[in-house]
Order: C-alpha cells, then sequence, then structure tokens
C-alpha cells in the first residue's frame, strides 16, 4: 500500500478513493446523448419512446421552451426529420424575444407557440392548466411528454397539470405518459424541500420532493440527469419499462451529489464546507469566511480542559487590569454619593496610569460587544479580503484625512524627525463632516464604491464604522472629562490649560483609522527587513487616542520602558497586552494612549510615550495571521483655544496641528531630496 500519514504540519482533507455509489448505470441512462438536450435527456427521451407503446399521434408539451433551439429537451422529436411526422407540440415560452425565434422555428411544422409566463397559482389564467384548455383544446387528456423547465416553480407547475393544484371543484388535469422536470441537483436526496406557491420566488425543489408528488399521482421515477427527473404513469412501467428499469429507488438513479454543497463544523466552531463551493447560478464562490457564525478569535471548543496558556484566563486579567469608567460613560448624571466617589476613584486610578505608562487599559465605556465585533469584522473585511479595486473606490487626494491610504505610503518615524523606511499597514480614515467650516480638517467621507463591492458588504461596512465612530466619540469625550478630573484633583496649575478639553462642542475634529497589517518581509527569516517595525516609533498627534484590536498574529503593539524616553533608537520596549477576542465579547476592553496635545497642555505630566508596532512570528498561511486595529484619534474643535503652559504660547488647535504635522512633513520633503 502506498498510504502513509499525513503531514503533522497542516490539515488534510481530501475525497476518499473507493467512494462506492449505489447509482446503476444499467438503465435509461446508458442511452444518454445530446443533440440539443443539455444532460442527456435526448437520448432518453429516444429510449422511452422506443420503448412506449406507438400511437396515431404524439404530442408534447414544453414548458419554458426558450427559442426551441438551446438545451432543449423537445427539438429532436419535433424539428428533426425522422420524428416530426410523429410529433405535434406546444411550446410555450415567457422571454419574448426568445418566443420571436422560437414561433419561426415552429410555425412551419404546424406547433402551437404560446408567448406566456406560466404561473405557479392555480387560479390564475395563466397556470398551466388554463393555457392548455384556452389554447391547446385538442391536447388529449393522456398526451405523451410535458417537460417543464422555469427554473423555481417547476413542483407547483407539475401538481398544476395533474390536478392536484387546481382551483376548488375543478376536475380538470392531464395525464401526461411521461413527464420530465427539473429539480435542484444541490439538495441532498434525503431532502424533502418545496419552495412555496409563488411566481416571485426562485429556489426549486428537490428531488424527493418531486417523487412524492409523482408517486401521489400514479408515477413511477425511471430515470434522471444532472438537473431533469423523468416520471413514467405506474401502469406503463409496468408493462413496458420494469425490465429495462428493475430498480427505481432514488439511490439507483440518482448520482451522488456532484452539484452538492455540505457543511461540517470543527470541535472549535468552525464551519467547512466539501463538495461545490460555487454559487451555480451567480457563477461565484462561496466563501467558507463569509459563512461563520463565530468570529475566529472566538473559536474554542467549549469543553477543553482549562490551563495555564488558557485565554480566557488571559481575557480575564486583562479585564481585572483595565480601569471600569461606567461611573463616566455609563453613570454620568448620577449625582449620588456613591457615585461621585466612583469617580474620584476612576479619574486617578486612570491619570495614575497615564502619567506612568502614557498608555491605559478602559472598560465599561457603553459601547457593545456586538457594536465592536461587526466594526472589526467590517475592517477585516475591507482591509484583507476585499480586492484591492474596492479599496481604491475611495482613494482621495487628502488620504492623511479621509479614505483609502495604501501600504508603505506613509511615514510615521518623520513625526519624531527621523528618516525611516515607510510603515507597512493598511488605512482607512473617516471623520466628521461639515459643510460650514473652511477647516480643512472637516471633509467628506470616501466610502467603498457598492458597485465595485457589492450593495450588502458595502452597507455593512459603512454602517458598522459610522456607528463605531460615533459610540467611541462620545466614549472619548466621557474619558476626557475623567482625566481632566484627575488632574483637577492632583494639580490646579493646569486647570486652566486643561479647560478647554471639558468645553468641547460637537465641532470636534476627531479621526477614526481603521488600520491592517498583514504578513510581509519583516516577518521572513533572512530577509533584509527581518523584524524591524511595521509602524515606526513614533507619538500620536492629537489629544487621546482609544483603541480596539482583534487577535490577528502578525503584529503586536509595543511602548518604550520608560515612558520619559525620547529617543526612537532605545532597544528597551515592551509589549502592550492588547486585548483581543474574549475581552469584547461581553465587555469590549480599550487601549487608550495619550497624545501630543494632551502632553503639552498637561505640562508633561500625561505623556505622550513613545510607541511602535513589531512583527511577530507567524505563518503566512495562518488564518488569523493578518491584525486589524481601529483608532480613535481625538481632535479638538479647529477654534479651540489652547494655552501651553511651558511656553505660555495662546493658539487655537488647528494652528497648533498644522504646526505639529508642518514638522513631520519638512522631515519628508529633506529625506525624499536626498
Amino acid at each position: 500500500s502506498s498510504w502513509s500519514l499525513p503531514d503533522p504540519q497542516s490539515t488534510t482533507f481530501r475525497c476518499r478513493k473507493d467512494c462506492r455509489s449505489l447509482r446503476r448505470r444499467d438503465g435509461l441512462i446508458k442511452y444518454a446523448s445530446n443533440n440539443t438536450s443539455q444532460n442527456g435527456e435526448d437520448g432518453v427521451i429516444k429510449r422511452l419512446f422506443e420503448l412506449l407503446p406507438l400511437s396515431k399521434k404524439r404530442y408534447c408539451v414544453d414548458v419554458g421552451a426558450w427559442d426551441g433551439v438551446h438545451l432543449s429537451n423537445t427539438y429532436s422529436l419535433l424539428v428533426d426529420n425522422q420524428t416530426q411526422s410523429e410529433w405535434s407540440g406546444i411550446l410555450i415560452e415567457a422571454d419574448q424575444q426568445r418566443f420571436k425565434e422560437l414561433k419561426n422555428l415552429h410555425d412551419s411544422l404546424g406547433n402551437i407557440s404560446i408567448c406566456a409566463e406560466v404561473s405557479c397559482d392555480p387560479c390564475s389564467p395563466q397556470s398551466l392548466l388554463s393555457i392548455l384548455k384556452r389554447d391547446a383544446p385538442d391536447l388529449p387528456h393522456n398526451f405523451d411528454l410535458v417537460s417543464i423547465d422555469v427554473d423555481g416553480m417547476d413542483y407547483w407547475i407539475m401538481a398544476n397539470i395533474l390536478g392536484l393544484s387546481a382551483p376548488d371543484g375543478s376536475t380538470d388535469s392531464y395525464q401526461p405518459k411521461v413527464i420530465c422536470v427539473e429539480f435542484n441537483p444541490t439538495m441532498p436526496t434525503d431532502l424533502v424541500y418545496v419552495q412555496p406557491r409563488s411566481d416571485s420566488i426562485r429556489h426549486g425543489s428537490s428531488l424527493s420532493a418531486f417523487l412524492e408528488l409523482a408517486t401521489a399521482s400514479g408515477y413511477m421515477l425511471v430515470e434522471t440527469t444532472l438537473f431533469n427527473a423523468f416520471f413514467v404513469q405506474f401502469e406503463l412501467y409496468e408493462q413496458f419499462l420494469k425490465d429495462e428499469v428493475p430498480d427505481t429507488s432514488i439511490e439507483a438513479l440518482q448520482s451522488p451529489l456532484s452539484m452538492g454543497t455540505q457543511l461540517y463544523q470543527l470541535y472549535d466552531g468552525t464551519l467547512k464546507l466539501w463538495g461545490c463551493k460555487r454559487m451555480l447560478w451567480h457563477r461565484m464562490p462561496i466563501e467558507e469566511k463569509k459563512i461563520q457564525m463565530i468570529p475566529q478569535n472566538q473559536r474554542q471548543f467549549p469543553f477543553s480542559p482549562s490551563n495555564g496558556e488558557d485565554k480566557n484566563e488571559e481575557a480575564n486579567t486583562i479585564r481585572e487590569d483595565a480601569i471600569d469608567m461606567s461611573p463616566y460613560c455609563k453613570n454620568c448624571s448620577d449625582d449620588s454619593e456613591d457615585n461621585i466617589n466612583s469617580k474620584l476613584h476612576c479619574a486617578a486610578e486612570l491619570n495614575s496610569m497615564l502619567e506612568k505608562d502614557g498608555f491605559a487599559l478602559v472598560r465599561g465605556t457603553g459601547i457593545s460587544g456586538n457594536l465592536c465585533d461587526n466594526a472589526l469584522r467590517a475592517t477585516k473585511s475591507f482591509l484583507h479580503e476585499a480586492d484591492e479595486s474596492v479599496r481604491r473606490s475611495c482613494l482621495t487626494k487628502d488620504r492623511a484625512r479621509r479614505g483609502y491610504s495604501p501600504m508603505a505610503t506613509e511615514n510615521f518615524a518623520s513625526l519624531l524627525g527621523e528618516e525611516g523606511p515607510n510603515d507597512l499597514v493598511k488605512k482607512f480614515r473617516v471623520g466628521p463632516e461639515s459643510e460650514s467650516s473652511s477647516s480643512s480638517l472637516y471633509q467628506p467621507n470616501a466610502w467603498p464604491s457598492s458597485e465595485v463591492w457589492g450593495d450588502e458588504e458595502a452597507a455593512f461596512f459603512i454602517s458598522s464604522i459610522e456607528e463605531y465612530f460615533e459610540q467611541t466619540r462620545l466614549a472619548a469625550d466621557y474619558i476626557l472629562t475623567a482625566i481632566c478630573d484627575g488632574i483637577n484633583a492632583n494639580n490646579s496649575d493646569h486647570a486652566q490649560s486643561i479647560n478647554v478639553l471639558s468645553n468641547q462642542s460637537n465641532n470636534h475634529t476627531s479621526i477614526l483609522t481603521l488600520l491592517g497589517y498583514q504578513y510581509g518581509s519583516r516577518h521572513k527569516k533572512g530577509s533584509k527587513g527581518y523584524m524591524r517595525p511595521l509602524v515606526a516609533a513614533h507619538t500620536d498627534v492629537g489629544v487621546i487616542t482609544v483603541l480596539l484590536y482583534d487577535s490577528g498574529k502578525c503584529a503586536t503593539l509595543q511602548r518604550v520602558a520608560d515612558a520619559c524616553t525620547a529617543d526612537p533608537t532605545t532597544e528597551e520596549w515592551v509589549n502592550i497586552n492588547l486585548p483581543a477576542g474574549p475581552c469584547y465579547i461581553d465587555e469590549p476592553v480599550f487601549v487608550v494612549n495619550v497624545g501630543d496635545c494632551l502632553s503639552e497642555l498637561t505640562g508633561g505630566s500625561l505623556r505622550s510615550t513613545l510607541h511602535r508596532v513589531m512583527p511577530q512570528p507567524c505563518k503566512k498561511d495562518d488564518n488569523d495571521a493578518a491584525r486589524s486595529c481601529l483608532a480613535l484619534f481625538v481632535g479638538l474643535e479647529p477654534s479651540a483655544s489652547l494655552t501651553l503652559p511651558h511656553s505660555g504660547e495662546n493658539m487655537t488647535y488647528e494652528e497648533w496641528r498644522r504646526g505639529r504635522i508642518a514638522r513631520a512633513t519638512a522631515v519628508l520633503r529633506n529625506s525624499a531630496s536626498k
């Protein structure tokens, strides 16, 4: 035997070599052939009527005849010179252009062509029974063949012609000797699926559903092709076909689902596909990542034994370390003594962390875990999964403030006056819009085109990001209020300078930036840039930054070990314990860090700490390698008046920000000129 153990480093999945099918090939299917039919129906029909007794004149009804040629099951009977004298046809087609071609083909042959959209409503004048009684009055009750192919309502049209779906009290029906009807080949053979009786619904029905209908009407299944089932009146089967088709079970007459899509579950909640992985009629792939019920970073076996590496334990530790902001964010209007004391404790704890490290973890912001999950999924979908054409549909001239910024087009080292390679991160920015302000900080947002991405994907992305932006901005206002309270309680010298933070209007200039990190050259051992930063050491322009991460493996956030250090070349860095995955299922945990503006307004007592994004070891084909982040960079109203304690200068926020960016721009220009 050539069998060997699978590769233990990867997942193995393939089709078993010795799968046994009960499908018989010695019946009518061995005569399958195509003249104009799609999957051998011409040959099956020819053989059937060689076995069935000959009548003076044979009649067929073709429902959904198209142009009478393309994929036709009746062309060989009605047009072929060898058989056309034996057959007369009634052909029904709804498409007007195709009907003209159908009529041109059949008028000279004496066949009846009818332009009608057949209804599955038994009371409609356009039901198949009504059409045949009205437009083909000479059609015999037990005519020879009906072929039904209307892409959806086939079950109810078959029921209608057999009199099982007819107006109350009506005894009208036909009993064709042979029925050829289209079933949905993606449905399992053990599934009885009947679509609703509606002309506007196009689902199709399963083979087992047609078998039940046929059996109840006195018909026997005698063969199937890929899309079509053939039924013959029971008496005719017993007399003429039993020897040819001794086994009429679905298992003997239907091939294993070559067009079926199977779904199976892994212990951690991952859903997997097997079989056909394409939308057959829409000609697009079925993507496993889009059918998952549980986000990837939340999937785990619920009954696995706990151990020291248990992610839930890590998540609980992070949550315990996070500062509870609910006295401000959830109970802001509560003036009870207990809540006032809770606010004082919260403000003191928050400012203590920011004074020490420049970074803090917070929870209790009032932002739901579901919203965070949607925003992270939308970010991953846009930055990592969508085609580049989707992202480039929202390029702008000022990509530092709005729209998409491609990989390696920005340089954060310049914010410190340093030179270095461009950052390896994709970005997308949204911010406030204002028609009344001339400030460049207000601009229209540039959203991805629904024409390029699709209506559903674009709508989910826009709604998720807009809602997250609004909710996080409100939470940031409460966080700033807590920071101001903490400063005022400990350092009244800065009360005047930070007063601007507690007098914020809705005319903020905060920008939400979506960040996407992925496996690349800086993860590859031996490459020139191995383990160099994905985003260079920098500080943030603005007041505070509020960050939310998913659990992607390829990147981590680091800060300098000593918050007083201003040297980006230092080798002393520590990882920030990023909340991700289980941390935001019930109560999201965010990273908050001090920006340059707040640091200057507090005379440096709150530190705008150097930080960077570093690659983490991972494999290119890891499903969870890519990492996404949402960063809210909080900005003030452009005209907000600032007083800087160290220099005593007075300026507007927009003037301060413009000067801060100008210094970075000068570095980039100097670097480009070399």
